[in-house]
């Protein structure tokens, strides 16, 4: 059984006139009784140079509608054995993504943004994204762990660092990192197996994080591992999320999730 014992969303425009991200979270349990609890979160960060705004309103619209069959089906994911809930789960997630690319690139203009999924269910957390939207999951803060990255960063400086060219830190600075490779609502649509996926097991007490590239970033991943293990409260981290930003040199709007899950 999971619990979301303390929650808190932040969006932040900094100086632009526009907010160009959009999020939902959605929850539900399969019984009376508040168990089988499912919770799904999406990021959309709108690419300014794209009708950032509008994009990514229209392709949350096109994901809710897969996403929330998924929550219809919670009690149906609560008798299932793991195999078969992974296939359910993963399902779809490939839907909404392919629903909110087709939503993008049959719209009218020049479309596009970035989208990040996380289903949790029992002792598991479901990821997948698209662009550059981080997802990072802290387990059993109490034993000093490293943040796990759940999501695979469709940008320049990230490719370099994957193929030993640039360290994280140094990705962090580049200018490269703004340069994304693959977004929704670009031209050649997007292939299911393009699309990638995560499945982490959950610990006892747990931290998700989720946002759009100008909160979590824009400092190195350590900076994040330790705002996060010292937090006393999700708003207590979001706000020290919030000061690091404002004292980078990043001009970026934000939105910021961050929950803490309980598995009992």
């Amino acid at each position: 059984m999971i619990t979301v014992q303390d929650s808190h969303q932040f969006t932040y425009r900094h100086n632009r006139p526009e907010n160009q991200d959009a999020y939902f979270i959605m929850t539900g349990s399969a019984r009376p009784d508040g168990s089988g609890q499912i919770l799904i979160q999406a990021v959309l960060d709108g690419i300014s140079s794209a009708n950032g705004k509008e994009s990514s309103g229209f392709a949350l619209d096109a994901a809710y509608k897969s996403l929330g069959g998924l929550l219809a089906r919670s009690r149906d994911l609560a008798v299932m054995d793991e195999d078969r809930r992974y296939g359910l789960i993963l399902q779809a997630m490939k839907d909404a993504v392919r629903r909110a690319d087709t939503a993008l690139r049959t719209r009218p203009g020049d479309n596009g943004s970035t989208i990040s999924i996380a289903v949790v269910f029992g002792g598991y957390v479901y990821t997948c994204n698209i662009g550059d939207s981080p997802i990072y999951l802290l387990k059993d803060s109490d034993k000093d762990p490293a943040l796990t990255e759940l999501f695979f960063s469709h940008n320049e400086a990230a490719i370099q660092v994957r193929d030993g060219k640039m360290t994280r830190d140094q990705a962090v600075y580049s200018p490269s990192k703004n340069h994304l490779c693959r977004a929704l609502g670009d031209p050649r649509r997007i292939r299911e197996d393009e699309i990638p996926f995560f499945r982490e097991a959950l610990g006892a007490s747990n931290i998700l994080l989720m946002g759009s590239d100008g909160a979590l970033s824009v400092f190195p991943p350590s900076r994040l591992q330790e705002l996060t293990r010292r937090a006393v409260s999700m708003q207590n981290l979001v706000e020290q999320v919030y000061e690091d930003v404002q004292d980078s040199d990043s001009d970026d709007n934000f939105t910021m999730l961050a929950a803490r899950i309980l598995v009992s």
